[in-house]
């Protein structure tokens, strides 16, 4: 219920009625406050059944241990035991704080205009001395695209054209260099990266995005160039008495062997080490 407490023109107009408006005005009061009082006690009955409920568990009555929920379930308690060293680095740890460098790429010189105090000119005002503060950071990486033109001439003697040579592996009237093959040949074979995520990098990183096709195209032209090396290996293998093969080598007549192989741009190197 609503309480209603009378208004001042309420007990005014009582008080001219006489004593007997006055004690009828506040005997309503007196009712409502009794009304109050009954529906306090029936929400605290209430309110006291739903703690006895959420407090049941698996442990003190018959519910089952799925009734229990998240916030119920026992914790299990750590065997491990605390460590009695402090938090952070430890002790003769060498650290790895951003050294300053000695022959910066850049140097931007910020210069005073003004006093800052009084706001005198200070442009033709030398500076004794400099605060230096060094930022080290990734310089923005883009596609730089060079175009190659080859010069084509008449000869005055015999009327036939010339044309200058272009360079070697520039065939195409628009390609990709060395550089772009080899980040997607390295993200794709080296880090397993798709041929989808590969491209979104580029786009992401260097503002261009390549075709999948690429990509798959600079995988085959790697497989390609260490192909001398795979028929080696395979040489030395169906030759070899191979005892024992796993992820770190390959074991024959007793020895343990390794592979590094090496590809550029001009060759391709293979290795075997004991």
């Amino acid at each position: 219920m609503n309480f209603r407490m009378p208004t001042k023109e309420e007990i005014y107009a009582a008080i001219e009625k006489g004593k007997d408006a006055v004690l009828e005005l506040f005997d309503e009061v007196g009712r409502q406050v009794e009304e109050l009082a009954v529906q306090l006690e029936k929400h605290v009955e209430a309110l006291k059944e739903l703690q006895d409920q959420l407090s049941k568990n698996s442990q003190n009555s018959s519910k089952p241990p799925s009734s229990d929920g998240y916030g119920k379930v026992k914790r299990t308690k750590s065997l491990r035991k605390s460590s009695q060293k402090p938090n952070g680095g430890q002790l003769g740890h060498e650290g790895n704080t951003l050294k300053a460098s000695d022959n910066p790429d850049h140097r931007n010189v910020h210069k005073v205009e003004s006093c800052e105090y009084c706001h005198a000119s200070l442009k033709d005002v030398k500076a004794f001395a400099y605060e230096e503060r060094q930022v080290f950071d990734i310089p923005a990486i883009r596609i730089e695209v060079t175009s190659h033109r080859s010069e084509i001439k008449v000869c005055p003697h015999c009327g036939q054209e010339s044309k200058g040579e272009f360079p070697e592996g520039v065939t195409q009237a628009t390609q990709y260099g060395n550089e772009v093959k080899t980040w997607a040949a390295y993200f794709t074979n080296q880090h397993f990266i798709s041929l989808e995520r590969t491209a979104q990098i580029f786009e992401d990183l260097l503002k261009h995005r390549i075709s999948e096709g690429t990509v798959l195209k600079a995988s085959e032209e790697l497989s390609q160039c260490i192909s001398p090396a795979v028929e080696g290996v395979k040489e030395q293998l169906s030759k070899a008495e191979v005892v024992n093969l796993d992820e770190s080598g390959l074991r024959v007549k007793g020895s343990l062997y390794w592979l590094h192989v090496t590809s550029t741009e001009q060759a391709t190197h293979y290795e075997v080490h004991a």
